[in-house]
């Protein structure tokens, strides 16, 4: 890996993790596009991982206090129930078809909520439901996020809530996608240095983002969420098209 290389991660760790930091969820969904304009989508994905998971995990120490245990359990469940059935999903379906439908459907999630949609579920199928939808995606496309970023909004979950308890949820998906490379043989030494030499950059950029959350209102909060689910569709996409 060269030195450049290594810049480039920096400076894509720095954009992404600062972003997660005010919204809660999107450091995949940053990183991940931008590092494949030098490095292979393997190396990208391993390498965001591996950030993703001191960022998130770091956010969900910090802020754990917010937490919504009961969501958290629930949904961390779900997801490794439906973690597997993503796996079969991976090998009879293209690509391709996978993010268009998800692009689709996640925009469409965002025009409902934009919308004033809200979601009341005493018995809280609806966690179990995306919660596994979320774990399918995990392991067939590797966007697991808006299926819970939805499923928080619609419950109306305040700013606080909604970043600790989405952090707390991707940390432990993190992790476990972390095993499965280190078991799979997928994790080397130059994609370990290259998020290794980042962390700093990581740090700086969740510094900054945590001073400016007490300027960011619930409403705007609410409209970046909207904006980061769109962003989130238009990459997947574009991703199928190219």
């Amino acid at each position: 890996m060269t030195l450049a290389n290594i810049m480039w991660i920096i400076a894509c760790v720095g954009v992404a993790a600062f972003a997660q930091s005010l919204a809660g969820f999107g450091f995949g969904l940053l990183a991940v596009p931008m590092m494949q304009m030098a490095l292979s989508p393997r190396d990208a994905v391993i390498i965001s991982t591996l950030i993703g998971a001191v960022s998130t995990t770091t956010q969900a120490v910090i802020d754990r206090k917010s937490a919504h245990v009961p969501t958290v359990k629930r949904l961390t469940i779900a997801s490794y129930l439906g973690m597997p059935i993503g796996l079969m999903v991976f090998v009879l379906v293209s690509d391709s078809a996978l993010r268009i439908t998800l692009g689709v459907v996640v925009i469409l999630a965002a025009i409902v909520l934009s919308r004033g949609f809200t979601l009341h579920d005493d018995a809280h199928h609806f966690d179990w439901l995306l919660g596994m939808v979320s774990g399918v995606l995990a392991t067939s496309t590797s966007t697991n996020g808006p299926p819970l970023v939805f499923l928080m909004q619609a419950r109306k979950m305040s700013p606080e809530v909604f970043r600790s308890t989405i952090n707390s949820i991707f940390s432990f998906a993190n992790i476990g996608a972390l095993t499965l490379f280190f078991v799979s043989g997928k994790m080397d030494l130059h994609t370990m240095y290259g998020a290794l030499a980042a962390i700093p950059a990581l740090f700086v950029s969740l510094r900054l983002g945590y001073s400016l959350r007490p300027r960011v209102s619930a409403e705007f909060f609410r409209k970046l969420v909207l904006i980061m689910l769109v962003l989130s569709g238009a990459s997947l996409l574009l991703k199928a098209m190219l």
